[in-house]
């Protein structure tokens, strides 16, 4: 190999700090991410790449100060490659899906909940253990994923305002517990279990034979985001990663000088708790609809998204059984793209539950962007919103790469 192959970098550098508005648990957050990389060539047909991201942390001015220093392998693989052929094995970030924020297809990738939705989405998601086959057919392609090992969602730690139990109150994102059960969620020990294999997706896709790009997927994995199972007996909350079976399709195409995109996505063997703490498997249907398009010109961008999900049970359950929303983002460029402004949003039409990230960015200093954004938290019980309702945060962030 020689030097010319190899590449080196410092990618997704994150300089951040915040002040919460509301909350009485921290009053400020500071944030610092990077992830140094390399990749080169080795001959003609193979190809590889390492990288390492490393964070930091500090909560303070509240009751629950914490500083939180981690490192965890990006994506570090090797390929071969020849012709229409892709043969990739090792940490890989697959992130399969059309609609920006809210991709239903998207049953491979790990999730990282540690900073909940302060990033966009690729930021969000880290590399599995993945071996994966790709292969081209004219205008198709087949993308097969085999993982044989598991790492569950990245979440925050128990004292950091991001996680998804708050012992505190005795909640978990996404549950209205009764009073017992919270009592227990609060004294609990926290166990993970996300040990084993992780399943296997299979991915066909077609695009450019005609007017419509589409896609197909199927899957048993095992979910990125836990489900938490109480056990009174040892007094444990542990975050469970169970397999569920999926059949998706997706769509996109041009009309009206919008992208329209779509996704429609069935689950089989998804978890819900019954109100007497039983841990139930149901069939849940998910949709999810957007248009992209630039009234007035190129400067503004719209992108909309209408998401839908129901759970198919009778039984009486702590999480929501019908969740509908609408979502999206709306930016504005000006002083030739030297100054963004945007509006990342959303609303929930059938419950109470509002998210709103106004943002500010000045890329006029590249590679780098300064930006001050403000993130809004509000809703009911078992939303998002609701859940971190007094965790509203101001920030002023740098991001840049070299």
């Amino acid at each position: 190999m020689g030097a010319q192959d190899l590449r080196l970098g410092v990618e997704d550098v994150l300089l951040e700090a915040g002040v919460f508005s509301d909350t009485t648990d921290a009053r400020t957050m500071l944030t610092l991410r990077a992830t140094p990389s390399a990749s080169g060539r080795i001959g003609r047909d193979w190809e590889w790449r390492a990288g390492v991201r490393l964070g930091a942390t500090r909560q303070s001015g509240g009751p629950l100060p914490h500083d939180d220093q981690d490192a965890v392998l990006a994506d570090t693989w090797v390929r071969w490659r020849t012709g229409d052929t892709k043969l990739t094995a090792g940490l890989q970030t697959v992130l399969w899906g059309r609609v920006d924020e809210v991709p239903l297809i998207d049953r491979v990738s790990r999730v990282d909940a540690s900073r909940l939705l302060l990033d966009n989405l690729p930021q969000r998601r880290l590399p599995q253990p993945i071996v994966r086959w790709e292969q081209a057919f004219d205008t198709m392609e087949l993308d097969v994923v085999l993982m044989p090992s598991f790492q569950g969602a990245k979440l925050a730690d128990s004292r950091n305002v991001w996680s998804p139990v708050d012992q505190q109150r005795g909640v978990i994102l996404g549950i209205a517990p009764p009073p017992a059960l919270a009592a227990f969620i609060s004294s609990a020990d926290l166990r993970d279990d996300d040990n084993g294999h992780g399943g296997a997706a299979v991915r066909l896709t077609q695009t450019g034979a005609g007017d419509i790009d589409w896609g197909l997927t199927a899957a048993r994995t095992r979910q990125s985001l836990p489900y938490y199972v109480a056990d009174p007996v040892a007094g444990t909350l542990t975050a469970t990663h169970p397999f569920q079976r999926f059949l998706g399709a997706d769509l996109e195409f041009n009309a009206a000088g919008a992208t329209w995109r779509s996704e429609l996505g069935l689950t089989w063997d998804a978890r819900v708790t019954a109100t007497s703490g039983q841990a139930l498997k149901v069939r849940t249907t998910e949709w999810v609809g957007a248009v992209e398009f630039f009234p007035g010109g190129e400067d503004l961008r719209m992108n909309l998204q209408l998401a839908a999900r129901k759970a198919h049970t009778g039984a009486d359950v702590l999480e929501l059984r019908e969740y509908a929303a609408l979502g999206g983002e709306v930016e504005d460029s000006f002083d030739q793209g030297r100054w963004k402004l945007a509006m990342r949003f959303n609303l929930g039409l059938n419950v109470h539950d509002v998210y709103l990230g106004p943002r500010v960015t000045f890329s006029g200093w590249e590679p780098h962007d300064v930006f001050l954004a403000y993130h809004h938290f509000r809703g009911e019980a078992r939303t998002l919103g609701g859940f971190h309702r007094d965790h509203s945060l101001l920030t002023l962030g740098l991001r840049t790469r070299f």
